[in-house]
């Protein structure tokens, strides 16, 4: 009877300790989380372009753009911009993110270039090299940076005259293309098309001051 309880005990210990081992088995590995998906139509991976932002700015040839106009004095542009500039000097006022500069001469708008995203923007007040973002706002009725010459044309009509640019400047612009108070940089794109990447506005040349021929001429002397 003894030896009969002994066999007993021994298979319990061994049922119990195989029991404990079922206990300790690791649960299955959790399924990896998929990959990030890569939208390979956006933006070059690495590059912070801000999303448009501040007011939304019509381009008028030959005044400005928005309310700002040529001869704004840089209180006047950084109140309608609701932002100080993020690049301020005695000639320029720039503003990366938002794809436009203002050029100054003696306190007062000379020139407004407005870029799309992704042109060079030169360095930051902090010394970094940047990209312009995106302009908030267009040609109207709705032209806009990355539109083909012949889209353009559409609306603006054909340029008194067309700059060839050979080899292409900085930020590929291959074409200047010359209206009254304005002129339409096209960019070189990388496959290959011309796509509308600058605007420069400025005083129409009918209304640029005469230049002065001296004080015997302007006597009538």
């Amino acid at each position: 009877m003894r030896q009969k309880c002994k066999v007993i005990c021994l298979v319990s210990l061994f049922l119990l300790g195989s029991c404990k081992r079922e206990e300790k088995k690791e649960a299955p590995p959790a399924a990896s989380a998929p990959a990030p998906v890569v939208n390979s139509s956006g933006p070059p991976v690495g590059r912070n372009w801000p999303l448009p932002s501040g007011p939304m700015l019509a381009i008028f040839a030959g005044q400005g753009v928005g309310p700002i106009r040529i001869g704004a004095t840089l209180p006047t542009i950084q109140r309608h911009m609701a932002l100080p500039c993020d690049v301020k000097t005695p000639t320029h006022c720039r503003y990366i993110g938002r794809g436009v500069e203002f050029e100054l001469k003696n306190g007062v708008t000379e020139r407004i270039r407005v870029h799309r995203a992704g042109r060079a923007a030169g360095k930051d007040a902090a010394g970094v090299e940047r990209e312009y973002g995106f302009f908030n706002g267009a040609i109207p009725p709705d032209l806009r940076f990355g539109m083909t010459p012949a889209a353009i044309q559409e609306h603006l009509g054909p340029p008194e005259r067309v700059e060839k640019i050979e080899p292409a400047a900085p930020n590929q612009t291959a074409e200047r293309h010359f209206y009254p108070g304005l002129v339409v940089e096209y960019d070189r794109h990388t496959n290959g098309n011309l796509i509308m990447g600058g605007v420069v506005i400025e005083k129409k040349a009918s209304e640029a001051p005469a230049p002065s021929t001296g004080s015997a001429t302007a006597s009538g002397k």
